[in-house]
């Protein structure tokens, strides 16, 4: 069990990271000089609520660019595979134990996820 949560606490924290990174790139996009709005005029938030979100699409394409972005979202995806491997083969073992099956054995080493990614499902 010990193995299957810290394949998550991997993914969680490289998603943390990956997440910080994203967030500083949207904040060095991030106009300074923006302007401010009075609360009544709808049009001019529905308008600078269109131009925010341009400009976050417009930030997550150019951090979409950055290598050390590009390395860290292969990595989460790498993560979560794994931490996914690890936690179908417990489960899977679990509900061998339980039914008495013995499809293989228990003593046997988990797949490596290079194993799953070969193996056609």
């Amino acid at each position: 069990m010990t193995e299957i949560q810290d394949s998550w606490k991997d993914v969680a924290g490289k998603a943390e990271a990956l997440g910080l990174k994203l967030k500083l790139h949207l904040e060095q996009e991030r106009d300074a000089d923006d302007p401010g709005h009075s609360a009544g005029d709808t049009k001019a938030l529905v308008d600078e609520l269109g131009r925010k979100l341009t400009e976050a699409f417009d930030s997550f394409g150019n951090a979409a660019k950055d290598p050390a972005i590009h390395e860290d979202v292969k990595d989460v995806g790498r993560l979560v595979r794994d931490a996914l491997v690890t936690t179908f083969h417990a489960v899977g073992e679990e509900v061998s134990s339980r039914t008495g099956s013995k499809a293989e054995s228990t003593d046997a080493p988990p797949p490596t996820p290079q194993d799953a990614a070969e193996t056609d499902i």
